[in-house]
């Protein structure tokens, strides 16, 4: 038997304690043997039982007789695992950075059964009475055969639940909870670092928290940290060239409008690269929106807009459709004249 069949048999992994694999001998040992266990198998599987834990001993003993510098290492204790949270945030907490206060349960392995959530001593059998066997009720008691038990398989006892934990091979969870700090910057899938203290004096723990975005409604982050937005605007103030409210990271923010121009850059209005780095810059594109029909209020009023533009001379498009029609008119005036001569 090498030293990993040895683990097996155990139902453990090289990284057990001391403590465990005592454990898992008594909790076995107190199952396998013949004494209690009648079974055909009981002797052959405490002998190899037995045998693990001396290949374990041998090999462990024999680690630490020939490296004195640097002894194996042992398993880590429950207190050294880091808890793993996961926190959502939105785009706006994660651009600004934010406290948020971080709370939950964790459950170790019972201190009694390792786990394993059964009692070191098994019960006897509730169907067999211990036996192993039954036999068939008949007038003749001695004509009928034994069977194995099929409770407990022929070995006349059951395991028996842990008193500890109740067989779920877990001890009573602790609560944990904390105010952390999330620095400005944070992308999806960032994990984070703190200190947590456990209830009932259970010590500290350390706590990686994951960080997830949760989609905006009308923002897009970019690689580089900008923020793209596509917002509707009223095509006659895009054309008029009106101030118009932007909907930012760090709250809303006057653009005003340019006709022709469908893309605006807002300086430091984005998401900021790092925590030290300044924001970087939001991109909005506009879609400008006119009526698909003119109704009889918007002819009227494009009727009035026309006259005070290109029929009032004194303005400078009323001067420049003057000269035109002036050309187009003297045009006209020559080519009839020569067509009569």
């Amino acid at each position: 038997m090498d030293i990993e069949d040895s683990y097996a048999a155990l139902g453990l992994t090289p990284e057990a304690s001391d403590a465990e694999v005592k454990a898992a001998w008594r909790r076995l040992s107190a199952r396998w043997h013949p004494d209690r266990n009648r079974s055909a198998q009981a002797l052959q599987r405490i002998q190899r039982i037995n045998r693990a834990v001396e290949e374990i001993r041998s090999a462990r003993q024999e680690a630490h007789d020939t490296v004195h510098e640097a002894p194996p290492a042992t398993a880590p204790h429950a207190q050294d695992v880091p808890i793993d949270h996961a926190i959502t945030l939105s785009l706006e907490e994660a651009a600004s950075g934010c406290i948020r206060s971080v709370d939950g349960q964790i459950a170790h392995a019972c201190t009694e059964c390792c786990g394993s959530g059964e009692a070191p001593e098994p019960k006897a059998c509730t169907q067999c009475g211990g036996q192993g066997e039954l036999r068939p009720t008949f007038w003749f008691p001695w004509l009928a055969s034994a069977s194995p038990c099929g409770a407990c398989e022929g070995r006349g006892t059951t395991p028996a639940s842990c008193s500890s934990c109740g067989g779920s091979g877990q001890s009573a969870p602790l609560a944990y909870r904390c105010r952390l700090r999330i620095p400005p910057g944070v992308r999806d899938g960032h994990q984070l670092h703190a200190r947590v203290k456990l209830q009932h004096g259970a010590g500290h723990r350390s706590l990686d928290v994951r960080v997830t975005l949760s989609p905006h409604a009308f923002m897009s982050l970019q690689e580089d940290g900008t923020i793209r937005i596509e917002m509707p605007v009223d095509g006659f103030a895009w054309v008029a060239g009106r101030w118009v409210e932007v909907p930012t990271l760090q709250g809303m923010r006057r653009m005003r409008l340019q006709r022709g121009a469908l893309t605006y850059r807002i300086k430091g209005a984005g998401f900021p690269v790092s925590p030290s780095a300044a924001p970087a810059d939001c991109l909005v594109s506009v879609v400008p929106l006119f009526p698909s029909e003119w109704d009889q209020r918007q002819d009227v009023l494009l009727d009035a807009l026309i006259e005070s533009n290109t029929q009032d001379e004194t303005t400078e498009a009323g001067t420049q459709v003057r000269a035109w029609n002036e050309q187009v008119a003297a045009w006209a005036e020559h080519d009839a004249a020569a067509a009569d001569s």
